[in-house]
């Protein structure tokens, strides 16, 4: 039986999508392929047992699901942190092995998310540094380096792994920045003995939530166009300027929702004259009547929320930030960039396939 672990440099790489895409790349191809987590912090309750959210769906959709109470076995919900804190916490390492031979028993090959950063899970010793060695399995790196940093990450990370990392994909690169990863980066890395194994573009769609998510994560009050709720939104900005500067701002990004105090009538109606799919309203404050009609008229949904606008923010922000691998359509996109854009051949002989 073969294991890759799947990890990255930090949050919102698109980690998980290439996990979930390369257990069906891998199934397809007729390997009996399974799923572990072994450290989850997105907690969900499903007949009794605590898992991870991302990793009870990627379970449900393997031709041989895993025990429900196996894929995950270590949830860093609040309990488990008051645990950690007091002291009181158990070994994590017998129960994360125990789990992964009932999930891998039978298997072809294992692939195993790993932490979103390397520090994540140190304190439950379940950090990179101890997932790795525990599990006798190599590394794939997703990373996304920013538009003005070295790729100084992906190089620590290979220092660090050393020999157990058996190659680098850079994820989410934006379209003006393709020719320096591909031309610049991916040399200067592969001349310090990283091993490259693709550059994947920018796909904002990726990155998209409907209308309703935002209701949901906000729990927001729907003022208008209730019948638009499916409307997917790509990006968001924060109106808290003139109308003038607002009108200008707001024309740069399309397919957006536009986070704005409920009295700020100048910026609502900036925001209804550029490409807008949402208008989140905070402060509770409901907006001019006038705004309402006009936004009912084009059919953009306005959502009040009783949070600060900082609150709405960092919400919008996670949600905004996660590849939302519950949509089939998502999961089938990831899947063909990275057929397309990564070498998976030099990648499974890696791992021994």
């Amino acid at each position: 039986m073969r294991s890759i672990i799947v990890t990255s440099t930090k949050p919102y790489t698109g980690k998980s999508g290439i996990a979930v895409a390369l257990t069906r790349i891998l199934a397809d191809r007729g390997y009996d392929v399974g799923y572990f987590k072994p450290y989850g912090t997105m907690p969900v309750t499903v007949d009794g047992v605590t898992t991870d959210e991302d990793a009870l769906y990627v379970n449900q959709v393997l031709e041989r699901p895993s025990p429900l109470d196996a894929v995950c076995p270590v949830v860093r919900t609040q309990a488990f942190i008051e645990r950690m804190l007091a002291g009181e916490a158990a070994d994590t390492h017998p129960a994360v092995l125990d789990a992964f031979d009932r999930c891998s028993a039978g298997r072809d090959v294992m692939v195993v998310e790993g932490p979103t950063e390397p520090a994540q899970g140190t304190c439950a010793g379940l950090s990179l540094g101890d997932i790795g060695p525990l599990l006798s399995a190599p590394v794939l790196l997703v990373d996304r380096p920013r538009p003005t940093d070295l790729p100084e990450d992906a190089l620590w990370m290979a220092h660090y792994l050393g020999e157990q990392l058996c190659g680098v994909i850079l994820n989410g690169i934006h379209e003006s920045r393709l020719p320096v990863a591909r031309e610049r980066i991916v040399p200067f890395l592969e001349s310090r003995g990283v091993p490259m194994l693709g550059v994947i573009p920018f796909d904002p769609a990726l990155g998209s939530v409907t209308v309703r998510e935002i209701v949901d994560a906000l729990d927001a009050v729907v003022i208008t166009a209730e019948d638009r709720l499916q409307d997917t939104v790509e990006a968001f900005m924060v109106g808290a300027m003139g109308q003038e500067k607002a009108l200008r701002f707001f024309r740069r990004k399309a397919n957006k929702a536009v986070i704005t105090g409920g009295d700020r009538a100048d910026v609502q109606l900036a925001a209804l004259e550029t490409s807008t799919r949402a208008i989140v309203l905070t402060g509770n404050l409901r907006p001019d009547p006038f705004v309402i009609a006009r936004a009912e008229d084009l059919g953009v949904p306005m959502l009040l929320v009783d949070t600060d606008t900082l609150t709405a923010v960092e919400r919008m922000e996670a949600l905004l930030g996660r590849v939302h691998l519950h949509d089939p359509l998502k999961a089938a996109r990831i899947r063909r960039m990275l057929e397309e854009h990564c070498d998976l051949e030099r990648l499974l002989s890696a791992i021994g396939l």
